[in-house]
């Protein structure tokens, strides 16, 4: 299939583009929580990606359940929406102090990222981290089982559109309810 008739079926199947807009949005946040965080230039749209490397159970120790894809999928879309209104206030409040600069990439499990942010923006960051945590445990998840699922997905393309396929059934159903 060429890229010119793959845009046009894009184009006119809005949920494709919507899934496509949710995976982008649901990779980001896991990105975060797996340590791997994008930092934006301002001159560009592309994004670059660092990454920490940490040690964790194998993830065939564990099958996934379809219980616990649908908590991830609710933790995920939750933490999301956090995310997005966090990273604007951090944005604010480097641009308020250096216009022009951009934010650097914050991993919650990485003191070091946090530590070297201005006092303010730590603050913002620390709560960030604690609320997202606070999410995965509410939905009854542990952080090191949703990295493990989260890892899960990035390595498996059959979970991957399992965890896809539950984000838009639970985003259908909050638009029907």
């Amino acid at each position: 299939m060429n890229i010119k008739a793959l845009t046009r079926i894009i184009l006119l199947c809005p949920q494709g583009l919507l899934s496509r807009s949710l995976l982008a949005s649901t990779l980001s946040i896991l990105g975060l929580m797996m340590s791997v965080a994008p930092r934006w230039s301002n001159f560009s749209l592309n994004c670059v990606f660092t990454k920490a490397v940490y040690a964790q159970e194998s993830l065939t120790d564990k099958v996934v359940t379809p219980e616990e894809v649908t908590k991830y999928a609710f933790s995920v879309l939750e933490i999301e929406n956090l995310r997005t209104e966090v990273y604007r206030e951090i944005k604010n409040e480097f641009q308020k102090r250096s216009p022009g600069v951009s934010v650097p990439p914050i991993i919650c499990n990485e003191k070091s990222s946090v530590n070297t942010l201005p006092k303010n923006i730590k603050v913002i960051a620390v709560s960030y981290c604690n609320q997202a945590k606070e999410i995965i445990e509410r939905k009854n998840l542990t952080v090191s089982r949703f990295n493990q699922i989260t890892q899960l997905q990035r390595k498996d393309r059959t979970w991957q559109e399992k965890i896809q396929a539950e984000l838009i059934r639970i985003q259908k159903q909050k638009t029907v309810n």
